[in-house]
């Protein structure tokens, strides 16, 4: 019987920290959020607020390496926006999963109605060092992952964002 054969994975370590500040810049400009609200990296309060977490490091998905030294790595950052809430009415629930909905379907680049205007992202933030993102994509409607005992939910929507990176050897 043949010995099954692990592919090692490798993560673009440089990368995960400047697609994150990228991405937290672009979640911070969606037109859905009120005045005083900010989505943030990794961090909720007990009872409320709107995170995002990473699953993991920024994976290189693929790599190509030119005859002339050019290493092309296709990464994919997978990442969660967590909403928090105690709602108090079934009204209260439905806002939060279009809030999510609407945020995966802006970061996608698709138009959102927002309070009776439209709103389109017409770019990503630039990144560095020969890096660009290629596209934001929803791996799941938004849906309730958890109640607390007091009441608390999380609601969350996973998303996938992937980039390019391009640099000489």
């Amino acid at each position: 019987m043949p010995e099954e054969v692990k592919k090692l994975v490798t993560y673009d370590v440089d990368g995960y920290d400047i697609v994150t500040k990228a991405l937290e810049t672009v979640l911070n400009i969606f037109p859905g959020l009120q005045p005083n609200e900010k989505i943030k990296f990794s961090s909720l309060k007990e009872d409320e607020g709107i995170a995002f977490y990473p699953v993991s490091g920024a994976v290189v998905a693929s790599e190509k390496k030119s005859v002339t030294g050019m290493v092309d790595q296709l990464c994919n950052y997978p990442f969660f926006v967590v909403y928090r809430s105690a709602p108090t009415t079934p009204g209260v629930k439905t806002e939060i999963k279009e809030f999510l909905d609407t945020l995966g379907k802006w970061l996608e680049k698709q138009p959102v109605q927002v309070d009776g205007k439209e709103y389109h992202l017409d770019s990503y933030p630039t990144l560095t060092e020969g890096r660009a993102i290629e596209s934001i994509t929803r791996l799941t409607p938004s849906y309730l992952d958890t109640v607390a005992e007091n009441k608390v939910e999380d609601w969350v929507i996973s998303m996938s964002l992937k980039y390019r990176k391009k640099f000489k050897k």
